[in-house]
């Protein structure tokens, strides 16, 4: 026994001492598996929404105590009984300092005390209760598209969107009225997994076009009062209202929802003109699907990480389904309900605080509407303004205009991102409207930057068209100052996003570095990629992932689209990271300066996850990566596993590579610019180029009514791998980016074994290698006035010391206002689970 403790102790000790060689719990689970806020936390806002993990069961009910002490005793104490759902927003402000809060199944055992804080500096959220918002919802029809009084619509005619809308309207008219039926696939596949996705592709087609029909037709009523456009509105909803829930329309849920919302929007826009028979049709039809969606989202949404559809669309539709037969149906109170209080626990679910999106920009168009319209309806009935209020919706402007500029390819992350060369006028209709709602003018300046390259696309744009039609004359555009000012990098923390700019000002010759490391893990249309960097100049892809998404369970998606090895990323005995929102990274430091922006990410917990049973034995993987204005990145990678193995670093080119293997360099080359790097590592590697996939991605998706997709099979994909497993290794890349000609010659400067020194231009850069000296990346220019240390307590620049205040942190010393400043990070917290 005594030698058993012993051994117990040691164990302990081991970790405690070395705290590589234990792991970090999950950030994030697939469902919330532990209470928050809690273990003290000071929170945000004021009210704090709490929630906890949720207990399977549809009958599950919970009770819940709030207090300023631990026994539950004091005249603060608020107590609720029987709620549906495992969160709780207080609707009231809560004194400073510390509560204590627990919750239980009902009828079971309390959870122990959890407690968080209150501090003067919180944000005050003081959300009305769900009965004023219900009390708000307008008695006459119709309510979901009326953003505006009807009167103030005709003056609108004229408007170029009125009349997109209209030609619309007319082409529905001439269309035949969608049966059943449509929503079964033309064409067959190869197999039974191609045979599924062109199933479910032909049910959404079939439901977008429909829901383009309804939407037309009933906006362009309620704009011109033509009743040709009415009958046809009502034939379509009567019709889908004869449609089996569960049948073909309802084996996907976003035609599900479309049904349910466009019989909504029939039922509220044409209410007057219905017959009693006719509003009974649509009432039970519509009952049918939206409780459907009710009880499979209540005690269970509000628990999960994400649900992508839910919080994509269907929610919004839900919302407003709700609003059109509330006081019709019964039920539509606790719809209305829970819809109302879930949005205000979780929205926006994807963006954190610092107004980035986890998903990706491909997927963020999808989210605009719910976005936007949901705190506008909550607004219009309430007067408490979310978006105000919510620092996200300010913030993301700075997301949009770092990693998806005006005239530029996107990042590179989420699924579909290797579709968008540009943002569509789907994001300069949602950045024109947030303009006006925020008073932001980054958002302005970004959506006039776009329509000016494409003047004709945003009448004709849906997404959030008729929301702007009938809202743009209430919010004045902010002003945009005559030079708007960028900083060179910007990073968007909880979401687990940077992105960094030579120049965002002259976009046909800045240099765009992103890099994403986040706490959601992949998940989704989230990509195992933690870690991983992508390059562009001018806005065109130099070194970017490869592959593309055919569908979500397609053998390329999974195989290659998704995984790591498609990224600039790392491998581990072949292997990438789990499928897993527990395979997680995060940025733990940023520093920027006037020459140089540095990140320094951690993907130690990427590579194992409990949920998916692999662990492949990474205990560090800490990438620092330093963005240079004269066209340098450097990279230098801190690897260390619990046992020896083969690290294989990994990056990538759409259109070419050339790789010299004695020399450790590698080129790759597009139309506007050229990319130098170079490689030097712990241990001596060997290299592999392909132009192949391991998982050909196959062409299927042709049928009627979906856009055909080309997948070209030509990318390339460079791999470099140490000769002999080892249980540490380091990577140093330096990366040239520039115009044919430009690229400056490396110079090696011998040092200390170990170390390596190289001279580029101006700049010095030198990298501990070895994995038996301590970690450093220094850098520095005496021409630029510029250095950095990447750790230490202090930076030697010329002949001056300059000591930091915070042990081992990053610095960056530069000449300001003739004087040399200091600035300094050390690590930065995990962030905060919402």
């Amino acid at each position: 026994m005594l030698l058993k403790l012993i051994f117990y102790w040691i164990i302990l000790a081991l970790f405690a001492v070395n705290p590589c060689l234990a792991q970090k719990k999950a950030l994030y689970n697939m469902f919330l598996e532990e209470a928050i806020p809690s273990n003290g936390t000071e929170v945000y806002f004021n009210a704090p929404i709490l929630r906890w993990p949720f207990q399977k069961g549809k009958q599950s009910k919970y009770d819940l105590q709030l207090s300023k002490d631990s026994s539950f005793q004091q005249p603060s104490f608020i107590s609720i009984t029987g709620l549906e759902s495992a969160f709780y927003n207080p609707h009231q402000l809560l004194g400073n300092g510390k509560w204590w809060w627990h919750y239980r199944v009902s009828g079971k055992e309390w959870s122990r005390p959890i407690c968080f804080v209150i501090s003067p500096q919180a944000q005050k959220m003081v959300s009305p209760i769900a009965e004023t918002f219900l009390a708000g919802v307008p008695i006459e029809h119709p309510r979901v598209l009326a953003w505006n009084k009807l009167t103030n619509l005709k003056k609108l005619i004229k408007q170029p969107e009125s009349v997109a809308i209209l030609v619309e309207a007319n082409q529905s008219l001439e269309e035949k009225t969608p049966v059943e039926q449509d929503a079964k696939a033309s064409t067959k596949g190869e197999n039974e997994l191609q045979d599924q996705k062109l199933n479910q592709d032909a049910v959404v087609g079939m439901g977008n076009r429909m829901h383009k029909m309804v939407l037309a037709l009933s906006q362009g009523y309620l704009l011109t009062t033509n009743n040709a456009y009415q009958s046809k509105a009502i034939e379509i909803g009567l019709e889908i209202a004869g449609w089996d829930a569960n049948g073909l329309t309802g084996s996907s849920d976003f035609m599900d929802g479309v049904c349910m919302y466009d019989m909504a929007i029939v039922f509220d826009t044409f209410h007057e003109s219905l017959t009693q028979e006719q509003q009974n049709k649509l009432l039970g039809a519509i009952h049918i699907r939206a409780s459907q969606f009710y009880k499979s989202w209540i005690n269970n949404i509000e628990s999960k990480v994400l649900s992508g559809h839910v919080w994509q669309l269907l929610l919004n539709e839900f919302i407003n389904t709700s609003i059109a037969v509330y006081k019709h149906d019964p039920d539509a109170a606790k719809w209305l309900t829970y819809a109302y209080e879930l949005f205000l626990a979780r929205a926006p679910v994807l963006g954190g605080l610092d107004g980035g999106w986890a998903e990706g920009a491909y997927y963020f168009h999808m989210n605009m509407e719910t976005l936007v319209e949901i705190p506008q309806r909550i607004k219009a009935y309430t007067g408490f303004d979310f978006m105000a209020i919510h620092p996200w919706y300010k913030n993301q402007a700075d997301w949009l205009v770092y990693h998806f500029p005006p005239g530029s390819s996107a990042d590179g992350y989420g699924d579909n991102t290797e579709e968008l060369f540009e943002p569509p006028a789907s994001y300069a209709s949602f950045a024109s409207i947030m303009g006006r709602l925020t008073k932001n003018p980054k958002y302005t300046w970004y959506a006039k930057q776009i329509i000016a390259s494409h003047p004709k696309d945003l009448a004709t744009e849906p997404v959030l068209r008729w929301f702007r039609l009938n809202s743009e004359a209430q919010y004045s555009e902010p002003l945009i100052p005559t030079k708007m000012d960028w900083p060179m990098a910007h990073l968007s923390g909880e979401v687990g996003v940077a992105a960094m700019h030579s120049n965002l000002n002259n976009p046909n010759h800045d240099i765009m570095m992103a890099m994403r490391s986040s706490s959601f893990g992949a998940y989704g249309h989230i990509l195992a990629d933690q870690n991983s960097f992508n390059i562009l100049y001018a806005g065109k892809r130099l070194f970017y992932r490869t592959g593309y998404k055919v569908s979500m369970n397609d053998p390329h998606r999974l195989g290659w689209s998704k995984h790591t090895k498609s990224m600039n990323g790392m491998l581990v005995n072949g292997e990438g990271q789990p499928y897993s929102v527990e395979a997680y990274g995060h940025f733990s430091r940023f520093l920027q300066g006037q020459h140089l922006a540095y990140l320094k990410a951690d993907a130690s917990n990427a590579y194992q996850s409990k949920e998916t049973k692999e662990d492949f034995g990474v205990t560090q993987f800490f990438r620092h990566v330093v963005m240079i204005q004269d066209g340098i990145i450097v990279l230098y990678d801190e690897l260390v596993a619990n046992k020896p193995v083969n690290w294989s670093w990994l990056i990538h080119s759409l259109d070419n590579m050339q790789l010299d293997s004695l020399g450790n360099q590698f080129t790759a080359s597009i139309t506007e610019a050229v990319g130098k790097g170079r490689l030097w590592s712990s241990d001596s590697i060997k290299w592999k180029i392909s132009n192949k996939f391991d998982v050909p991605a196959v062409l299927f998706r042709n049928y009627q009514g979906m856009r055909t997709k080309e997948y070209k099979d030509s990318q390339w994909h460079l791999k470099a791998t140490n000769n002999q497993p080892q249980e540490k290794m380091r990577f140093l890349v330096v990366l040239q980016i520039g115009k044919s000609g430009t690229i400056s010659k490396i110079n090696e400067i011998k040092t200390i074994k170990g170390s390596q020194k190289l001279q580029i231009g101006d700049w010095t850069i030198e990298a501990s290698l070895s994995t038996q000296l301590a970690p450093q990346l220094l850098i520095q220019s005496v021409k630029q006035n510029t250095a950095f240390s990447a750790y230490g307590n202090n930076l030697q620049f010329k002949s001056d010391n300059h000591i930091g205040k915070i042990e081992g942190s990053s610095k960056i010393l530069e000449l300001i206002n003739g004087e040399m400043k200091l600035i300094e990070t050390n690590d930065l917290p995990l962030p905060v689970i919402r």
